[in-house]
Formats: structure tokens, sequence, C-alpha cells
């Protein structure tokens, strides 16, 4: 038996390539958009994929399983629940297929989503009994996926339901059983998910807490809790990929715009991503672009900050090898509207003697000495962080407003006086100032090294809060109106 896991840090996505050698079968698991890892290594095994086989309608990224089936003729699996819109195989709980020698039997595991189905894979050369279980959205390592991607009104409910999959289902299972999810570090489908990829029944259900708890709502309350504020790009990835996402056919090729073809491209509406290094950004930009670096969660926050996923977009690179990593997490969720980048990069606009704007930064000593001067010149902070991580420990009198959430609230800020954005390092602070900026705000600038380095240089720092409801994770509306008062750390 061959297994591969594919794994995308920035997105926490976990994919997995499980195929009989004998037979030169295998399937993939979950796949993403891009599919060419999963060619390659099936033409290194020598194997042939016949099945794109899916947990369930994912909320965080576009499903693979339509290229896969473009490219190879695999049969597209789901469950029933599922009701895609386009050609597939919907399986019911207790179904079971083959993959040359491997049985796979689909089991209904409701809770992450309504038609969420988990499956067990036996080795049928050794044994009948499953010696793997893909659990996509529902058993995780270390953690469990969370219930309230549907809704507020439906994240209780489907948390009794994630209890009932999980000790009426999942952990019936023996504990050698192997345990490999979709989502892993660094997905927001879940708070507290290990780095370790893949785990077994019988480590989650010793080491797992979320697992301890016996109780159906006070499991589904631990659960919710603090759980992060996810993009608002989530919202069209179920109807996208149950319509059925565009079959690409391969990763877009680059396409180098001259400038005046990208100057001609904004005065039609186009919006320039700046994925250069934050610094860069802020020492000089196309005025109106918007600075999401590519050495940070470059997708995530495309898929946060632009609004209109069909707005064209015109890539500004540091280098043009940056285009491949740059395409490939855009068309992951969805964004296939990028007409191409900038031929020669910044260096070409400026030389073309076409507009150029600078954005400010601060240093925690400056961010400090004009607090402290007050008047005209001390700033707005803002708080752009999780809730949680603000929570924990912020400067006093900032405005908890995460960086996702500032396009809901522009109008509720003021424009008479400078604004500075705070974050952890400074990458989500860029991404703010340069949402800020592109929205007309003039006086804008981010801070550097985040409030973790205000309070190693000493500074004040307050911990508490606006508590979250267990099931509130955005940062509440009237933050936005009067500074919050907390208890000094």
């Amino acid at each position: 038996m061959f297994v591969r896991q594919f794994v995308l840090s920035r997105f926490g996505h976990l994919s997995t390539m499980i195929g009989d050698e004998g037979t030169g079968t295998a399937s993939v698991i979950d796949p993403r958009r891009d599919i060419d890892a999963y060619l390659t290594v099936a033409h290194e095994q020598g194997l042939r994929i016949t099945h794109a086989v899916e947990t369930h309608l994912h909320n965080d990224y576009v499903s693979g399983g339509r290229e896969l089936v473009a490219a190879t003729g695999a049969q597209h699996v789901i469950g029933a629940g599922a009701e895609l819109r386009h050609p597939y195989r919907p399986v019911h709980d207790g179904e079971v297929f083959d993959v040359g020698r491997l049985r796979f039997t689909a089991l209904d595991t409701p809770g992450h989503t309504p038609e969420h189905v988990a499956y067990t894979v036996a080795d049928t050369t050794r044994a009948d009994a499953p010696l793997v279980m893909f659990t996509g959205g529902s058993l995780l390592v270390g953690s469990v996926g969370r219930t309230d991607l549907l809704g507020r009104d439906n994240a209780i409910p489907f948390g009794r339901m994630m209890f009932r999959s999980l000790h009426g289902v999942i952990l019936t299972h023996e504990d050698f059983v192997g345990v490999m999810p979709t989502h892993g570090a660094g997905s927001l489908c879940s708070t507290g998910i290990s780095s370790t990829p893949s785990s077994s029944i019988g480590y989650e259900r010793r080491y797992n807490a979320l697992l301890a708890i016996q109780d159906a709502d006070r499991f589904a309350r631990a659960l919710l809790a603090n759980q992060p504020a996810f993009p608002r790009y989530f919202a069209r990835m179920r109807p996208t990929n149950q319509d059925g996402p565009r079959v690409l056919g391969g990763v877009p090729e680059p396409q180098a715009l001259t400038v005046d073809a990208v100057r001609d491209a904004l005065e039609a509406g186009a919006l320039v991503i700046d994925t250069r290094a934050r610094h860069k950004h802020a020492a000089g930009h196309i005025p109106g672009s918007l600075s999401i670096g590519l050495d940070g969660s470059f997708g995530t926050w495309l898929g946060w900050v632009v609004t209109d996923p069909d707005r064209p977009l015109v890539l500004l690179l540091g280098d043009p090898s940056d285009w491949d990593e740059a395409i490939r997490q855009a068309i992951r969720i969805g964004f296939d509207s990028v007409s191409g980048y900038l031929d020669g990069g910044f260096a070409a606009w400026q030389q073309a003697g076409q507009e150029v704007e600078t954005g400010g930064t601060l240093t925690m000593d400056g961010l400090a000495e004009r607090l402290r001067a007050g008047g005209v010149d001390a700033p707005l902070v803002i708080d752009v962080r999780q809730a949680t991580e603000y929570i924990a420990g912020h400067l006093a009198g900032s405005l908890p407003i995460g960086a996702g959430m500032l396009p809901d609230v522009l109008d509720q800020l003021p424009r008479d006086r400078p604004i500075a954005t705070i974050c952890a390092s400074g990458y989500r602070a860029s991404v703010a100032a340069s949402l800020l900026r592109a929205a007309g705000f003039e006086r804008v600038e981010w801070v550097r090294g985040g409030v973790p380095g205000w309070a190693d240089r000493g500074y004040p720092v307050e911990v508490g809060g606006p508590e979250p409801d267990a099931l509130d994770i955005e940062p509440p509306r009237d933050a936005v109106a009067e500074p919050v008062k907390a208890h000094r750390h």
C-alpha cells in the first residue's frame, strides 16, 4: 500500500494519495485545485488515479475533484448529502467501494458540515479490518473541526452532531487505526490543531482534550469557545464546490503586463496586489494597491480583504519567479481573475514616471512618544489581530478590529486623525494599513514589531477586553466607537 500526504502549511490543508501498488490504482482524498503534484507522484509511482474522494463540501478552499476527473477520468466520490450539481458518485453510510485491493467504507459523520463523511480503508491483502481512517474535518490531530462555519444558529446543533459522530462512530474503532484529517495546523477550520499531520485513534482518545468531555452540550460549547474569525471567502467556497468550480486544465501561465497595460487596467477598475515584503511596500508602492506579502498567508488574506472575487487583479511581484506561488494560492480560493503581473516590477513603474505613494511605519519608541505627546499627532491605534490575541494583551485604548473586518467598518473610522495599525509582527498591520490608504485614509502607518515587541520594550500592556461569546468569533462592532477599558497587566 502506498500512502503520501501533501501539506499546504499556509492554508492548513492536508490531502492524501493512497494506492494499491499491486493493481497500480490510487485515490486522492480531499484534493486541492492545483493537482499537478498528485499527477507527478502518481507517474513516479506507476499509479493511475481512479478516484477523487472527498469528505465534505469544503468551506476553506476550492476542491480539486473536478480537475482530477478532467485530467484522469477518475470517479468523483462524496457523501450523498453533498448533492453536487455535476457528475459524481454519491455514497451512503456503510457503503463500500474498492480502489484496487483497498476497501473504502463510508461513514456518516455530520458535525463540521451536515453532509460530512469519513472513510475507513482496509488493505484486504492483509486483513479486512480498517487500517486508516480519513476523518476530513471531524477528528483532527489534537482538536476537532469547528461547527459554526455554516452560521451561528447551526453551531450548537452541529456540535451535538459532532459529539455523536465522534463517540458513536469514529471512536468505536481500534486504537491502531490511523487518523488522517484534511485540516492541519494553520487552518481556520478549528483552533489548537497540532503541527503533526496524522495520528491514531488511540493517541487521540488518550490525549485529545475535547474527546474527554462526555456531555454533548458541554462539548459543543468547549469546541466553539475562542474559535478564530474566518475569512469572508469561506462563504463562497461551499456553493462553488457544490456547483462545480471551473476546470482550469492546469496552473495558469504567467502573463507579463507592460506599465501602460497596468495603467489601463487600473483605469478600468483593476486592483494591484503588492506581493513584495511589507517594508518594500511601505518604501514605495502603486497608489491604491494592497500589501499582501507572499511571505505570509497570502491566499487567506487575499480572500479576506478583496471583497469582490471577480474584480480584475494585477500582481506586483518581487521577482517574476513568484508568479507560481501567488497564482496557486489565488486559484485555491477561487480568485480566477488575475490578469497578470507588472513586467519589470515596481522599478519599471517608477522609471515610467508613474505616480508613487509611500506608506509610513512606526517604531515602538516612535509610537510611544506620539501617544505620550497627545494632541493632533497622537494616532488612533487599531489592533488588527484576532479577538483572542487582543484579550491576551493589548495597548491601552487600542481598538480591536481584525484586519479582515476593516472593509465592513470603514465608514465608522475617523478620517481627521492619524491611524496606526498593529498586530503581532507587522504582516497583518501592513495589510490593514494598505487597505485603509486604498480607501482614502491619508495618515496611516503600521507599527513594526507588534504587540509582543511593545511589551518586550517595557511599555504597558492591558489584558481583557470585550469577552466574546463562545459563538461570537468576530470583534464586536461597537468596539469601533470607544476605546476598550481593561485591567493593567
